[in-house]
């Protein structure tokens, strides 16, 4: 089995806790999620499996969507509703007040992970040190918000939709917006919407998988790794290099048609089979992650697009 679930993570669940559930239904060791989601939080989470898990990275750095509920007036120390209190204010936000500070959130921001965090410090997540009254002081890291909607809300409280880059904490987002107005707030709810190209619409539950899994179809819910790299930009190579690259070596790209720009990723298919993903080394082409080797027959055939 290689491919990857796209997965409705529920609230009070960690992201390990997901994949420690999809390694008991699909009887599978290798299992892998790309990119933790907070536990409070709900919403997308694709899971790699087998020979796929090679490819949680690249799904990792897509782009995020969330829909987020900011509440005015309180704060706590996780900046979510999970927390404990930390603070109360008498401040009255109204939806023109948040509006006016929206746009200074839009754009290039730089952000400090929040304690509780899985952001490691020597080897040890925040969150672990933050509950043994441990705080450290972790460097800012830009990241990039693209919109922000507000979709509703009234005094004090707000449904926010938030496209954003990888490695954004919507919590922090939140908290930060309060400040900007003077006033303290919390992140009361989180939906992760997509997250590089996969949407919750389409995603599902582990009961469903589970499911499916009794009755020997969880295959169903599977995306093969060709779909599951649907975002990623294709090159096809002649078949005669088939030999090549299933064995790992540089394609020099001077005495071939093949025309790839520098310090770009691509799926590489030969014979219209998935290769592996690629990138332009000097004057070759070199597979950076083999999906497939020579003498494998476990992918099928598939067309590339």
């Amino acid at each position: 089995m290689n491919g990857v679930f796209n997965i409705l993570k529920p609230p009070a669940m960690t992201s390990s806790d997901v994949v420690s559930h999809l390694r008991r239904i699909l009887a599978e060791k290798r299992i892998g999620h790309t990119g933790t989601l907070d536990p409070g939080a709900a919403g997308v989470l694709p899971v790699c499996v087998g020979r796929a898990t090679k490819i949680a990275d690249y799904i990792m750095r897509g782009d995020k969507e969330y829909i987020a509920e900011i509440t005015f007036g309180a704060a706590t120390d996780t900046l979510d509703s999970y927390g404990t209190l930390t603070q109360e204010c008498s401040c009255k936000v109204d939806k023109e007040a948040l509006a006016r500070v929206v746009p200074q959130f839009i754009g290039k921001l730089s952000q400090t992970p929040p304690m509780y965090s899985a952001v490691k410090h020597n080897g040890k997540k925040l969150y672990e040190l933050a509950r043994r009254g441990i705080t450290v002081e972790k460097p800012p890291r830009e990241v990039s918000v693209y919109e922000i909607e507000i979709l509703e809300g009234e005094c004090n409280r707000f449904l926010l939709r938030i496209a954003c880059s990888k490695g954004t904490y919507i919590r922090t987002l939140c908290a930060d917006i309060g400040v900007a107005l003077s006033c303290c707030a919390y992140t009361s709810f989180l939906l992760r919407t997509k997250t590089c190209g996969y949407e919750v619409q389409n995603s599902y539950t582990l009961a469903e998988i589970e499911e499916l899994a009794e009755g020997g179809e969880a295959e169903r819910a599977m995306l093969p790794m060709e779909d599951a790299l649907g975002f990623m930009q294709q090159i096809c190579c002649p078949g005669h290099l088939f030999r090549f690259l299933t064995t790992g070596r540089p394609i020099d790209l001077t005495k071939t048609d093949i025309r790839i720009e520098p310090d770009t990723e691509y799926a590489v298919y030969c014979r219209n089979e998935l290769i592996g993903i690629g990138k332009k080394a000097g004057n070759t082409l070199k597979i950076v992650s083999t999906l497939k080797l020579l003498g494998d027959t476990s992918s099928g055939t598939v067309n590339a697009k």
